[in-house]
């Protein structure tokens, strides 16, 4: 306890009195953890730690989850997908309340069981998330999957999103909190282009409180000592190169593509599709799924909350329309959400 003590006096003492410093946190987990251990109220008041994009369920796309419903109405489709998504609303309901064949799965792994154990249908993983998650849809296919297998492939790139935040002047970010699981995948390195193109500190941190402190302490550091680099409090967990065999299935199997972010819009090369050579495996070709413009939900700012030009508590619908048993918004269904995880802090 005298530690976290010792480090929040020095973080008082690194923040300069005369200018406000934003600090962005791109995990769920990490807002988790900021906002239950009360972090915030902690620092010094021209200290922002600022939730950004990340929870992949409210980044997933409402045509996506639509495209999923309707796959699910086929008599001869399993969809199966993680339990938060079945809950994340669209202008169609959601895959709980409209779909009719799906099962909800904690892994890829189960996606194969269910295939093999239902050999006359057609299995869709509804596969969506960061790079943590890519790495086991990635390995699946590497193991080779039932022929009656598809993907329906929602991931999102996190250093891409994360540099078109950077270049938004409105949000105005100082320092970057790098997401700890994701990092074990792709690497401190993949952080290089912060600070060595944007002159922005970006340290990879844990998800413990304390942790989360040094990685904060270590970003004020360099910004007052003007020695700019990726940092990395994780180092038992996270290399510099991650997790390369990793990097190297998902390489094989994905490929880079322009994609929509709900309620961001349109962002290229930031998502991952299966590669052309994989085609019988996609859903999207095989059941030549299209794209379905996204309606907007009235009174929700949950791409504002998303983009860290707003917290949760600004939306209108908070903790009044829009609650986790209610949600009217992707942000309140997921654990990683923030507007759930504020509502319950």
């Amino acid at each position: 306890m005298e530690k976290i003590k010792d480090i929040i006096k020095l973080i008082h003492s690194l923040v300069p009195e005369n200018r406000r410093i934003r600090i962005m946190n791109v995990c769920g987990s990490h807002e988790h953890t900021i906002a239950f251990s009360g972090m915030r109220s902690l620092m010094p008041n021209n200290l922002e730690i600022i939730p950004g994009p990340g929870c992949p369920v409210c980044v997933c796309p409402e045509s996506d989850i639509i495209n999923a419903i309707n796959l699910s109405r086929k008599d001869d489709v399993i969809l199966v997908t993680y339990g938060d998504m079945l809950r994340v609303p669209t202008q169609k309901g959601s895959i709980r309340a409209e779909g009719k064949n799906f099962r909800m799965i904690t892994s890829p792994f189960e996606a194969m069981n269910i295939a093999k154990s239902n050999p006359d249908k057609k299995t869709v993983f509804f596969s969506i998330g960061f790079e943590t998650t890519t790495a086991p849809t990635a390995a699946i296919l590497e193991m080779g999957i039932p022929e009656n297998l598809f993907i329906l492939s929602s991931h999102r790139l996190t250093p891409t999103i994360m540099e078109i935040l950077v270049k938004d002047a409105e949000i105005g970010i100082d320092g970057f909190i790098a997401p700890g699981h994701v990092s074990a995948i792709v690497g401190s390195n993949a952080w290089n282009v912060f600070s060595e193109k944007y002159g922005i500190p970006t340290v990879v941190a844990g998800f413990e409180a304390e942790n989360l402190l040094f990685g904060i302490m270590e970003i004020l550091q360099q910004l007052k000592n003007g020695n700019v680099q990726t940092g990395n409090v994780y180092k038992g967990v996270v290399r510099p190169e991650g997790n390369v065999q990793a990097q190297k299935i998902m390489a094989k199997f994905f490929e880079a593509a322009d994609v929509n972010w709900r309620g961001i819009g349109h962002i290229p090369g930031s998502g991952l599709e299966l590669r052309a050579k994989y085609a019988d495996k996609d859903a999207r070709k095989v059941f030549r799924l299209e794209e379905i413009k996204e309606a907007k939900i009235p009174g929700c700012i949950c791409g504002t909350i998303i983009l860290g030009k707003a917290y949760p508590s600004a939306c209108k619908l908070f903790k009044k329309a829009c609650t986790p048993k209610t949600p009217k918004g992707p942000c309140m269904v997921s654990m990683e959400g923030a507007c759930n995880i504020w509502y319950k802090a």
